[in-house]
């Protein structure tokens, strides 16, 4: 470090013997006009010192490079680059605020909220009733009035069955009540005689408790003959098959002499409410907390291509099926027309109504490590880079559930590079680019 010092006071030193040797050897402009030997010799010796000092200088620099080690020369090289950035930081700090760096030009967009989301589900028309009808006495079909499409009436008799073992088995029962009835009115006198008797004290206790025991036995037969009896005619009742409501009779399994058995299981007829019709939908777990019952709902059919068919939501399972996490939802539409049949595919449209989502463009999102983000200018014009949650996404826009604000100004295409707390200078909004579609 003293050499360096050294090597310094010597350059100066240097440095000023040469502008010093310059400044005196400069001759006047009238100097040039002097003829005589005093002019010439002045010239002369000026020169010469001149010269002598030039010639000085240069020995004194040589000496000292020879003093100087490389470590040394590699200082003063640094030292000079030191003091030349220096020099240029403070030029370029003492440039006007109006030749700084330019502030990153940003298009904002407000978040919007979200539109009545659309959801279009398959669903299966059914019938407002749906009835088989099944043969509660054996026989053999008689008869039957009603074939598939025909439209039927509350009551109507729809066929026929002929019964001969339940009408010998009625007619038994009434021989056998008649036979009970007379059995009864003998004992009732017999208990009556016998018991005016033992009040005289002419019979005994027991033959009189005989009397009275028999009595009530053919009264208990006699009531079991009728309810035999009552079994049997409600058997004979159900030889008519009838409409149990008004409907179309939708299937017909039984015809002329095939027979049926009381309890087999195998449906004879089946008829069908059809207006209203019931529609039933299974809606997704994430779309269970929109179904709220009144809200409509647009049905397609394929064979009505031009059409829809406005219904509304009546019952739902409340419950969410855990096989096809899925709610179950009912669905009521009028079909005075006929023209809408049970069983029939149909896509139902559902116009679900929440507030709770914003909607913002799509080429607003940034991927950061930490999830989707969006940038967000602040109202002191720095940047916030803000998380969000994605409900859904619908291609040009995303409908954010948590994050966002209807007032928050998001960044329109934001770059890669954009931080927090960077300062951004918004557009006119008549300059804001137009959102993708």
């Amino acid at each position: 470090m003293q050499s360096l010092a050294f090597l310094w006071f010597e350059f100066h030193a240097a440095r000023q013997s040469l502008r010093e040797s310059f400044a005196e050897g400069q001759i006047p402009e009238n100097a040039g006009s002097l003829n005589g030997p005093t002019g010439i010799g002045t010239r002369r010796s000026a020169s010469a010192r001149q010269t002598s000092r030039m010639q000085s200088a240069d020995s004194k620099m040589r000496n000292s490079r020879k003093r100087l080690s490389p470590f040394v020369r590699t200082g003063v090289y640094l030292a000079i680059a030191a003091i030349v950035y220096e020099v240029k930081s403070s030029q370029l700090g003492s440039l006007p605020a109006a030749q700084a760096m330019p502030l990153t030009t940003v298009s904002v967009v407000h978040p919007e909220k979200s539109e009545a989301p659309t959801v279009q589900l398959p669903g299966q028309l059914s019938a407002y009733t749906d009835a088989p009808i099944y043969a509660q006495t054996s026989g053999y079909v008689k008869s039957w009035s009603f074939d598939i499409g025909a439209k039927v009436k509350a009551n109507d008799i729809l066929g026929e069955i002929d019964t001969p073992e339940v009408d010998q088995g009625l007619a038994q029962a009434k021989a056998q009540l008649e036979t009970d009835e007379a059995a009864l009115q003998l004992a009732a006198v017999t208990y009556r005689r016998y018991q005016l008797l033992f009040v005289q004290k002419v019979l005994d206790a027991q033959t009189r408790d005989t009397s009275a025991d028999t009595y009530a036995e053919d009264q208990a037969k006699v009531a079991a003959d009728q309810a035999n009896i009552d079994r049997l005619n409600a058997l004979e009742a159900f030889k008519l098959l009838r409409a149990p409501f008004d409907g179309i009779v939708t299937a017909r399994d039984i015809d002329v002499g095939a027979y049926v058995a009381n309890g087999s299981g195998n449906q004879l007829f089946r008829v069908a409410r059809t207006s209203p019709l019931r529609i039933y939908v299974n809606v997704p777990q994430r779309d269970a907390q929109l179904v709220k019952i009144g809200i409509e709902a647009d049905l397609t059919l394929p064979q009505f291509p031009n059409r829809t068919f406005r219904a509304h939501v009546t019952n739902t399972a409340d419950a969410v099926d855990p096989t096809s996490r899925s709610l179950l939802t009912q669905l009521q539409i009028p079909n005075e027309s006929g023209e809408l049949l049970p069983g029939a595919y149909a896509e139902s449209t559902f116009k679900f109504t929440d507030g709770r989502f914003l909607t913002i463009p799509e080429n607003t999102l940034l991927f950061r490590r930490e999830g989707p983000a969006v940038g967000v200018v602040l109202p002191d014009g720095k940047v916030e880079i803000r998380n969000i949650t994605i409900n859904r996404d619908f291609g040009n826009k995303l409908e954010i559930s948590d994050g966002l604000s209807i007032s928050d100004q998001v960044i329109l295409d934001p770059s890669d590079n954009l931080t927090d707390d960077m300062s951004v200078r918004i557009t006119e909004p008549s300059s804001l680019p137009a959102t993708s579609t």
